[in-house]
């Protein structure tokens, strides 16, 4: 039999039923109906180009490290807000962030005419500001670190991190030099002690795509020396290393 739908659900305060929205803001933060962060994404790159432009026609003959600072102070700190909740996994999302950057180093350059291939790609590494993706998997890994170490009085470790059985095998995925590889066993690969079970798979996009789903996914394959660090600042430096790259964080 074919099964009824979902009649539509209404809440009331005071009597008076609440409007129904596609997304909302709270605390910073565009929530979607759909539990997904395209809308906020959008909505902030729209709001810091603009800021951007205004940086554009009052700093530009400022030092080249005040233009930095500029950027850094009123852009980069806005796109990433919230960004261990949010960190997107669709490309567009991604890219759409990583567009405004881009516009920000030739800003920060004073070169808006160059167009050789990776120009920019050089002007990033050159102002040392590595991609807005890498430095948001370092902020989920320093997050999920603080969690495990019971300093996150709202989130207690044990009731959301489970420890994988330190008799079991561990798993080492071929890797081969030049290709990246997709293969479910290097995803799933625990490269350390203190590796977690991945929570169970609910099966939807968002949830697959969800803070503890994604971030203990990375954190079992950290080295060794990273996970056993003793404090945030170290642990937080040494992700440093291994995420952004020796010469990046």
């Amino acid at each position: 039999m074919p099964t009824k739908p979902h009649s539509p659900y209404f809440y009331r305060l005071n009597g008076e039923i609440l409007k129904s929205v596609e997304h909302t803001p709270y605390l910073g933060v565009e929530l979607s109906a759909n539990l997904k962060w395209t809308t906020h994404i959008t909505q902030k790159c729209k709001k810091v180009s603009s800021v951007l432009g205004f940086l554009r026609r009052n700093l530009g003959s400022c030092p080249q490290e005040c233009r930095k600072l500029a950027y850094v102070s009123l852009i980069r700190s806005a796109l990433e807000y919230g960004g261990i909740v949010w960190d997107p996994h669709l490309k567009k999302d991604i890219d759409l962030l990583e567009r405004v950057q881009r516009q920000a180093a030739r800003f920060i350059m004073r070169d808006y005419k160059s167009r050789d291939t990776g120009c920019v790609t050089k002007m990033l590494h050159d102002l040392n500001l590595p991609p807005l993706q890498a430095r948001r998997k370092q902020q989920r890994l320093t997050m999920l670190y603080k969690i495990a170490e019971s300093r996150v009085p709202a989130l207690p470790p044990e009731k959301f991190l489970t420890p994988v059985p330190k008799a079991r095998r561990k798993i080492i995925p071929k890797v081969f030099a030049g290709f990246e590889t997709t293969n479910i066993v290097a995803k799933h690969a625990v490269n350390n002690s203190r590796g977690f079970k991945i929570p169970e798979n609910k099966g939807s996009e968002q949830y697959l795509s969800s803070f503890f789903v994604r971030t203990i996914l990375d954190w079992n394959q950290l080295e060794e020396t990273t996970i056993q660090a003793k404090t945030v600042a170290a642990f937080s430096t040494a992700v440093s290393r291994e995420v952004l790259g020796a010469n990046l964080q």
